[in-house]
Protein backbone atom coordinates (compact mmCIF):
# COMPACT_ATOMS: atom_id res chain seq x y z
CA UNK A 1 0.00 0.00 0.00
CA UNK A 2 2.74 2.58 0.95
CA UNK A 3 4.62 1.60 -2.42
CA UNK A 4 1.12 2.33 -4.15
CA UNK A 5 1.16 5.64 -2.42
CA UNK A 6 4.64 6.41 -3.46
CA UNK A 7 4.55 5.40 -7.21
CA UNK A 8 1.07 7.87 -7.13
CA UNK A 9 2.79 10.76 -5.56
CA UNK A 10 6.45 10.61 -8.06
CA UNK A 11 3.82 10.15 -11.00
CA UNK A 12 1.95 13.33 -10.02
CA UNK A 13 5.03 15.14 -9.47
CA UNK A 14 6.39 13.99 -13.19
CA UNK A 15 3.45 15.54 -14.40
CA UNK A 16 4.13 18.76 -12.88
CA UNK A 17 7.42 19.06 -14.29
CA UNK A 18 6.47 17.90 -17.61
CA UNK A 19 3.52 20.56 -17.65
CA UNK A 20 5.99 23.64 -16.56
CA UNK A 21 8.39 22.27 -19.35
CA UNK A 22 5.51 22.31 -22.02
CA UNK A 23 2.38 24.30 -21.10
CA UNK A 24 1.67 27.53 -22.17
CA UNK A 25 4.81 29.65 -21.85
CA UNK A 26 4.05 33.62 -20.59
CA UNK A 27 5.46 36.29 -22.42
CA UNK A 28 6.13 38.00 -19.28
CA UNK A 29 5.35 35.62 -16.42
CA UNK A 30 3.84 37.54 -13.28
CA UNK A 31 7.02 38.23 -10.81
CA UNK A 32 7.89 41.79 -10.29
CA UNK A 33 11.13 41.05 -8.94
CA UNK A 34 13.29 44.45 -9.13
CA UNK A 35 16.62 43.77 -7.03
CA UNK A 36 17.24 46.18 -4.41
CA UNK A 37 20.22 47.57 -5.63
CA UNK A 38 18.67 48.12 -8.80
CA UNK A 39 15.70 49.96 -6.76
CA UNK A 40 17.70 52.15 -4.36
CA UNK A 41 19.86 53.44 -7.40
CA UNK A 42 22.87 52.23 -5.83
CA UNK A 43 24.47 50.72 -8.79
CA UNK A 44 25.32 51.32 -12.42
CA UNK A 45 22.62 49.09 -14.38
CA UNK A 46 24.94 49.02 -17.49
CA UNK A 47 27.00 46.64 -15.46
CA UNK A 48 24.32 43.78 -15.61
CA UNK A 49 23.09 41.32 -18.41
CA UNK A 50 20.79 38.90 -18.96
CA UNK A 51 18.52 37.96 -16.50
CA UNK A 52 20.11 40.74 -13.94
CA UNK A 53 19.30 44.13 -13.17
CA UNK A 54 19.05 45.66 -17.35
CA UNK A 55 16.89 42.40 -18.32
CA UNK A 56 14.51 43.16 -15.56
CA UNK A 57 14.36 47.03 -16.23
CA UNK A 58 14.28 46.51 -20.16
CA UNK A 59 11.53 43.73 -19.19
CA UNK A 60 9.64 46.34 -17.40
CA UNK A 61 9.87 49.05 -20.10
CA UNK A 62 8.72 46.92 -22.68
CA UNK A 63 5.37 45.91 -21.40
CA UNK A 64 3.57 48.41 -23.40
CA UNK A 65 4.07 50.36 -26.45
CA UNK A 66 4.65 53.60 -24.93
CA UNK A 67 7.25 52.02 -22.83
CA UNK A 68 8.51 50.54 -25.99
CA UNK A 69 8.03 54.01 -27.56
CA UNK A 70 10.41 55.45 -25.03
CA UNK A 71 13.12 52.62 -25.48
CA UNK A 72 13.11 53.14 -28.86
CA UNK A 73 13.77 56.56 -28.96
CA UNK A 74 16.82 55.52 -26.64
CA UNK A 75 18.35 52.82 -29.82
CA UNK A 76 17.82 55.79 -31.98
CA UNK A 77 19.86 57.82 -30.00
CA UNK A 78 22.66 55.51 -29.70
CA UNK A 79 22.38 54.46 -33.54
CA UNK A 80 23.01 58.05 -34.49
CA UNK A 81 25.94 58.55 -32.62
CA UNK A 82 27.45 55.10 -33.82
CA UNK A 83 26.93 55.85 -37.22
CA UNK A 84 28.54 59.08 -37.10
CA UNK A 85 31.06 57.90 -35.49
CA UNK A 86 33.52 56.86 -38.30
CA UNK A 87 32.79 60.56 -40.39
CA UNK A 88 33.61 61.91 -37.37
CA UNK A 89 36.77 59.93 -36.87
CA UNK A 90 37.80 60.28 -40.22
CA UNK A 91 38.03 64.18 -39.84
CA UNK A 92 40.97 63.30 -37.23
CA UNK A 93 43.11 61.78 -39.77
CA UNK A 94 44.48 58.39 -40.93
CA UNK A 95 46.33 57.92 -37.19
CA UNK A 96 42.87 58.01 -35.56
CA UNK A 97 41.31 55.94 -37.78
CA UNK A 98 44.01 53.37 -37.26
CA UNK A 99 43.97 53.77 -33.71
CA UNK A 100 40.57 53.12 -33.11
CA UNK A 101 39.93 50.44 -36.19
CA UNK A 102 38.25 48.25 -33.22
CA UNK A 103 36.05 50.58 -31.70
CA UNK A 104 34.93 51.44 -35.42
CA UNK A 105 34.14 47.77 -35.52
CA UNK A 106 32.20 47.72 -32.30
CA UNK A 107 30.38 50.67 -33.37
CA UNK A 108 29.33 49.25 -36.66
CA UNK A 109 27.99 46.04 -34.89
CA UNK A 110 25.70 48.32 -32.65
CA UNK A 111 24.37 50.32 -35.40
CA UNK A 112 23.14 46.78 -37.07
CA UNK A 113 21.55 45.90 -33.97
CA UNK A 114 19.89 49.02 -33.27
CA UNK A 115 18.76 48.63 -37.27
CA UNK A 116 17.19 45.33 -36.11
CA UNK A 117 15.88 46.40 -32.89
CA UNK A 118 13.78 49.64 -35.04
CA UNK A 119 12.69 47.09 -37.55
CA UNK A 120 11.16 44.73 -35.33
CA UNK A 121 9.06 47.73 -33.49
CA UNK A 122 7.75 48.64 -37.29
CA UNK A 123 7.48 45.40 -38.63
CA UNK A 124 6.85 42.74 -36.08
CA UNK A 125 5.39 45.42 -33.62
CA UNK A 126 2.98 47.49 -35.97
CA UNK A 127 3.68 50.32 -33.52
CA UNK A 128 3.37 53.49 -34.02
CA UNK A 129 4.49 57.04 -31.77
CA UNK A 130 0.73 57.85 -31.47
CA UNK A 131 -0.01 54.82 -29.28
CA UNK A 132 -0.69 56.28 -25.64
CA UNK A 133 0.38 53.61 -23.97
CA UNK A 134 -2.85 51.16 -22.93
CA UNK A 135 -2.01 48.19 -24.83
CA UNK A 136 0.23 45.96 -24.34
CA UNK A 137 3.06 44.76 -26.42
CA UNK A 138 2.29 41.58 -28.71
CA UNK A 139 4.53 38.59 -27.37
CA UNK A 140 6.37 37.96 -30.10
CA UNK A 141 7.36 42.07 -30.69
CA UNK A 142 8.17 41.52 -26.74
CA UNK A 143 10.47 38.63 -26.61
CA UNK A 144 12.48 40.07 -29.89
CA UNK A 145 12.57 43.17 -28.38
CA UNK A 146 13.99 42.24 -24.93
CA UNK A 147 16.56 39.68 -26.67
CA UNK A 148 18.27 42.41 -28.95
CA UNK A 149 18.23 45.41 -25.97
CA UNK A 150 20.28 42.47 -23.94
CA UNK A 151 22.37 42.08 -27.12
CA UNK A 152 22.49 45.86 -27.73
CA UNK A 153 23.73 46.53 -24.00
CA UNK A 154 26.25 43.50 -24.44
CA UNK A 155 27.85 45.53 -27.39
CA UNK A 156 27.73 48.82 -25.61
CA UNK A 157 30.01 47.39 -22.89
CA UNK A 158 32.18 46.06 -25.50
CA UNK A 159 32.53 49.56 -27.45
CA UNK A 160 33.35 51.25 -24.47
CA UNK A 161 35.58 48.11 -23.53
CA UNK A 162 37.60 48.87 -26.84
CA UNK A 163 37.76 52.49 -26.43
CA UNK A 164 40.11 51.84 -23.02
CA UNK A 165 42.22 49.50 -25.16
CA UNK A 166 43.14 52.09 -28.03
CA UNK A 167 46.76 53.31 -27.58
CA UNK A 168 47.64 56.96 -27.50
CA UNK A 169 46.53 59.01 -30.73
CA UNK A 170 49.18 61.60 -32.06
CA UNK A 171 48.60 65.06 -30.09
CA UNK A 172 47.53 66.25 -33.45
CA UNK A 173 44.76 64.28 -33.49
CA UNK A 174 43.91 64.10 -30.05
CA UNK A 175 41.48 66.52 -29.36
CA UNK A 176 39.35 65.41 -32.46
CA UNK A 177 39.46 61.93 -31.66
CA UNK A 178 38.68 62.49 -28.17
CA UNK A 179 35.16 65.07 -29.30
CA UNK A 180 34.46 61.90 -31.47
CA UNK A 181 34.77 59.55 -28.57
CA UNK A 182 32.66 61.46 -26.80
CA UNK A 183 30.05 61.81 -29.07
CA UNK A 184 29.53 58.23 -29.50
CA UNK A 185 29.55 57.60 -25.60
CA UNK A 186 27.39 59.94 -24.53
CA UNK A 187 24.14 58.04 -25.11
CA UNK A 188 25.81 55.31 -24.80
CA UNK A 189 26.85 56.04 -21.24
CA UNK A 190 23.12 57.13 -19.79
CA UNK A 191 21.36 53.98 -21.93
CA UNK A 192 20.39 51.64 -19.58
CA UNK A 193 19.29 54.21 -17.16
CA UNK A 194 17.17 55.80 -19.74
CA UNK A 195 15.50 52.16 -20.10
CA UNK A 196 15.06 52.53 -16.41
CA UNK A 197 13.11 55.54 -16.82
CA UNK A 198 11.19 53.78 -19.78
CA UNK A 199 10.26 50.80 -17.50
CA UNK A 200 8.31 53.78 -15.19
CA UNK A 201 5.89 54.67 -18.01
CA UNK A 202 4.42 51.80 -18.05
CA UNK A 203 3.30 51.85 -14.60
CA UNK A 204 1.36 55.03 -15.55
Amino acid sequence: MKFTIFVLVAVLGLVAVNANAVGFEDPYPKMEYVPTDLASGEVDVENFTIFSSFWWIARAALKTLKGVNCTIKQVMAIRDAAQNFLPSLQACGTDAVNAYKNVITSAQAVVQTCNTIININEEVCNNDVSTDGKPSTPSTCFKQLLSQLVTLNKQIKATKTAIKKVPAVPSDAADCANNAVNDLTSPMTNFASNIKACSKLTSN
